[in-house]
């Protein structure tokens, strides 16, 4: 049995709802069984506006809800802030089999979200300072881990360089025709979203344990 959990970006949309249809092809490979994890700790309009919560507390409320076990394989799968999720829980010391980061800020957000720095001063929005371009934080995860990264050339909100960071053992696969919503829900736009890749390494591993 191989274990895919999921850790969507920082939306606040309920994601049960928003990775209704990749875990819907997920599910449909023999032997997976696909676990999403709600970490964010806030709902509804302007969720992110109303974020106090610091990324290690997000990832603290993330690491709650794991649910895997030393038996199982576990596939990682990180949307955006879901892909630093996953490597402040590596930083922990939490092992997965692979990883697979998609439009993660891994060199931080687009700087032209600087300008909205006063704005998330005056709220106490945590994690915006902590995925600012050359942040401690971001300093503080160390080199990206090694895994599958999936970058989007037209993504406004994280730059390619960021999301596919220059490291070793990587496998890179780029986006040309969606943004930063890479996993969307309705299937008339599955086929230039990320889904028909994760899914395609997902059922490679499933049948060769191997990349």
């Amino acid at each position: 049995m191989v274990l895919v959990i999921v850790f969507p970006g920082w939306s606040g949309k309920n994601p049960q709802q928003r990775f209704a249809l990749l875990r819907k092809r997920l599910e449909a490979i023999p032997g997976v069984s696909v676990v999403i994890i709600d970490y964010v700790d806030v709902r509804g309009p302007l969720t992110k506006l109303r974020t106090r919560s610091s990324i290690e507390e997000l990832t603290s409320n993330a690491e709650r809800r794991l649910p895997y076990t030393a038996e199982e394989r576990v596939i990682a799968i990180g949307h955006s802030l879901g892909c630093i999720i996953i490597r402040s829980l590596i930083k922990r010391g939490h092992k997965f089999d692979l990883c697979i980061f998609a439009g993660g800020p891994h060199k931080g957000f687009s700087p032209k979200f600087l300008r909205l720095g006063h704005l998330a001063s005056l709220l106490g929005v945590k994690p915006f300072f902590e995925l600012t371009p050359g942040s401690e934080f971001l300093k503080s995860l160390g080199e990206s881990p090694p895994g599958i990264y999936i970058g989007s050339q037209i993504d406004k909100k994280v730059p390619i360089e960021s999301a596919i960071p220059k490291i070793a053992g990587r496998l890179v696969f780029y986006l040309y025709h969606c943004g930063h919503n890479m996993f969307p829900h309705k299937e008339k736009n599955e086929s230039a979203s990320a889904i028909p890749i994760v899914v395609e390494v997902v059922r490679k591993y499933v049948k060769d344990n191997s990349l």
